[in-house]
């Protein structure tokens, strides 16, 4: 059965996607098994990893400062 031309153009527009999505993927696979990418990956996980930890740190304090208030606020003199 051969299906109408709007059929055919959306199945074919579905295929090229689909073959763009392989390829990308396959792109990426080779790009992480390069040594190239490979060094420059990791400094940028290390600072992005460093960010996440300082504002980590920076929320642990300002909780910790704000159970300090409360408990200091809730002490009867």
């Amino acid at each position: 059965m051969i299906p109408d031309i709007h059929t055919h153009e959306k199945l074919v527009s579905q295929h090229r996607h689909h073959l763009f999505q392989e390829a990308e993927h396959e792109r990426m696979l080779a790009m992480v098994d390069s040594p190239k990418h490979a060094s420059r990956a990791l400094p940028h996980l290390a600072g992005k990893l460093g960010m996440v930890l300082l504002m980590l740190g920076t929320k642990l304090k300002q909780f910790e400062l704000r159970s300090e208030a409360v408990a200091s606020a809730g002490k009867p003199r």
